[in-house]
């Protein structure tokens, strides 16, 4: 990581995955601010962390769909359907239509499930798509 400057994004504390499994909140704030600021040289080394804890991705992807799905009032088919053109990864899809109607359990049982480059795709969806509606 850059330690000539920090990225913070504010990402709810006190939150563990379905099996209670803890969520690394601070690398995930880092990697978050990192791609609001476009910052690849220390998003990528916070992504790495990210990919290697699969509750940590998985709630990357969860914060994702719920910005989206605050903006949007749901999520579109874009971002469920492998069919339907789109910005998400196939990887993104499968995640997201894993953890409809409320299923987080299903949702991060699939990522742990996934190969880390198969997160590594997630978590970039995730990361452009939260950029894209919250930082635009």
């Amino acid at each position: 990581m850059n330690t000539q400057h920090d990225h913070e994004f504010p990402v709810p504390e006190g939150y563990a995955d379905p099996h209670g499994r803890p969520i690394d909140i601070a690398a995930l704030g880092r990697f978050i601010g990192a791609a609001f600021d476009g910052c690849t040289t220390c998003q990528d080394p916070e992504l790495t962390l990210i990919v290697d804890d699969p509750p940590t991705c998985a709630r990357l992807i969860e914060l994702a769909c719920v910005a989206i799905h605050g903006v949007a009032g749901g999520l579109p088919r874009s971002m469920l359907d492998p069919e339907v053109p789109g910005l998400a990864s196939p990887e993104f899809r499968a995640l997201a239509t894993a953890g409809l109607d409320e299923a987080n359990d299903a949702m991060f049982a699939a990522c742990a499930a996934m190969t880390p480059e198969a997160r590594r795709a997630a978590a970039n969806s995730a990361a452009d798509l939260l950029v894209g509606v919250m930082g635009g």
